[in-house]
């Protein structure tokens, strides 16, 4: 909003005429400008009181620079400034919209689509200003401009090169309470992954109209940045509220990447492909306040997924063989909720419960490998035959009895010390419950073993056909039922090395086959939630995962459906 000039306000600053306010901050005073070309310029001034200040000026150099490092797609563009003058001054483009928090105020809280539109543009804005070596330190509502292209940051006042040495007063914290991250309230190492926790918090003001951390004096505010939990509960989509509460992870390292955020909520856009009812222009902020409010979030088709580079084995399918018709039909009826009774798949805490921790494994065919995943805490997921003790890297256990382990889907997952199964000879069985949060655009792996190169054998979702996958390196097997996201599903990979055939299972229930007479040694870590390609890590779980077992030979459809019932 820009308001009338005040008694003592510049009328002209260098070329620029001054022709209104726009807000004033403790740093400085905003400006709406005109330039000799009568273009619309923002002009920040500042403060008389701090001239005298090295350290502010010594901000306010600083702030021109990242300004013009970053560029002016993310940001307002620097046009000019005069950083030695007698009341330094800086301008910039003007940006013809309301900020983050002015316009929670005005209209209220975002619904999830334009919600996940803001996540994506702000992680863009990041991406590129971590790109230029800065870390901003100072993401808040205020500094969100909501342009009709997409969300700008401003406001590099604090923003610091990755190595500067600080130029803060001892004793002195530089940020806004609420948000800023624990590492800046503690005054540790300050890196990229500082503004991702801001962004947590931003973004949840954005969903709520209130900071994760609540309201209260700063010395309360700062208490809770670093030692409580943030309250997510009233953020109504499941989806985003599992990606703020990665990006408010109290450990730096276990929050994503922007780019990770990126690819996480990209797809779920308004203007992903896929998506109906979406309009052949993108639709600015503004516009999908009013048209998406209410709309839950809807990722786009899983079919349209990432397009894998050319050799990626886990593209390449061969299907000479698949399930009876009537397995199709089955399947369907299991999602059903006026499906025949029975037909739809024991819920979870159906699974034989087996061991929490001490005693016999579970009944029935007797595993070589069984992890529950049901600890509370810690980086030890137990074999309860006592084999194959695993390590869980970036993993969020339940809370109670039965939820299993929830998995980020960019850096979570439990792998043994070595390998649990032969892939090369013989035979082998594996299942797990899982429950993907949200249907991804790439591949996912629940469960596989790793080779040197690749996996062995992957327990996925293939995003090329939308559907559960059973597969080894150029051979795939897919089911005919479609994933839920939010619904926890049983699958069953069977390699019968006898028959020469793959097999998989969904709720107990054989969906399709495949002949496999090229097995693929793999003699790495059994690993849960993520799988290897090219040598490295990939295609990670986004979801929860529980009661995964391995068994040395080929199970018979009676015993994968005794793993699914009570």
């Amino acid at each position: 909003m820009v308001r009338p000039l005040e008694q003592g306000d510049p009328d002209v600053l260098g070329d620029y005429r001054v022709v209104g306010r726009l807000g004033e901050g403790g740093m400085g005073r905003v400006f709406l400008g005109r330039s000799p070309g009568g273009r619309s310029v923002a002009i920040k001034v500042v403060h008389a009181s701090l001239v005298h200040e090295p350290e502010f000026r010594a901000r306010f150099r600083r702030e021109v620079e990242a300004s013009r490092a970053v560029g002016g797609a993310f940001t307002a563009p620097v046009i000019d400034a005069d950083t030695e003058a007698e009341q330094p001054w800086m301008v910039s483009g003007y940006i013809a919209g309301p900020s983050l928090h002015q316009a929670v105020a005005d209209r209220g809280v975002l619904s999830p689509v334009p919600l996940a539109a803001l996540a994506a543009g702000l992680a863009e804005a990041l991406v590129s200003i971590h790109r230029a070596g800065l870390v901003h330190r100072d993401l808040k509502p205020s500094n969100v401009l909501l342009a009709d292209d997409g969300p700008r940051v401003i406001d590099f006042g604090i923003a610091r090169a990755f190595d500067a040495t600080g130029l803060t007063r001892t004793g002195a914290t530089i940020g806004s309470a609420g948000f800023m991250s624990p590492e800046q309230v503690e005054g540790g190492a300050i890196t990229a992954a500082s503004d991702v926790f801001s962004l947590g918090a931003v973004l949840t003001f954005a969903a709520t109209g209130a900071g994760p951390f609540g309201v209260g004096s700063a010395p309360v505010m700062l208490y809770r940045v670093v030692y409580e939990a943030p309250d997510l509960e009233a953020v109504p989509d499941p989806v985003l509220r599992a990606l703020l509460a990665d990006c408010l992870a109290k450990e730096p390292a276990l929050r994503p990447t922007p780019r990770q955020i990126l690819r996480r909520v990209a797809p779920a856009a308004p203007w992903a492909g896929g998506q109906a009812g979406v309009p052949t222009r993108r639709a600015t902020l503004a516009e999908m306040f009013t048209q998406y409010a209410g709309a839950p979030l809807t990722p786009s088709a899983a079919s349209g997924g990432r397009a894998t580079a050319p050799g990626d084995p886990r593209r390449s399918v061969r299907r000479d063989a698949t399930a009876p018709a009537a397995a199709g039909a089955v399947a369907g009826a299991s999602r059903s909720a006026g499906g025949p009774a029975g037909a739809r798949a024991a819920a979870p805490s159906a699974v034989p419960s087996g061991p929490s921790g001490s005693g016999p494994a579970p009944a029935g065919p007797r595993p070589v490998g069984a992890w529950r995943l049901d600890e509370c805490s810690g980086v030890r997921a137990r074999d309860v035959t006592g084999r194959h003790h695993a390590t869980a890297t970036a993993v969020r256990w339940g809370t109670g009895r039965g939820e299993g382990a929830e998995f980020n889907g960019f850096s979570s997952e439990v792998a043994t010390g070595s390998a649990v199964v032969d892939t090369a000879r013989g035979s082998f069985t594996v299942g797990a419950w899982v429950r993907l949060g949200t249907i991804p655009p790439h591949f996912v792996t629940a469960v596989s073993q790793d080779g040197e190169e690749t996996s062995g054998f992957y327990l996925q979702y293939s995003s090329h056909e939308g559907r559960w996958a059973f597969a080894r390196p150029d051979l795939r097997v897919v089911s005919r039922s479609e994933p839920v996201a939010g619904e926890w599903t049983h699958l069953t990979g069977v390699c019968d090395g006898f028959a020469g055939e793959l097999r998989l299972f969904v709720n107990g229930v054989q969906e399709g086959s495949v002949r496999d007479r090229m097995p693929v040694v793999s003699e790495g870590p059994f690993a849960i939630g993520r799988a290897r390609y090219g040598g490295g890590p990939v295609d990670h779980f986004p979801g929860g995962i529980k009661d995964v077992m391995v068994f040395d030979r080929a199970l018979t459809e009676a015993e994968v459906r005794g793993l699914v019932q009570p």
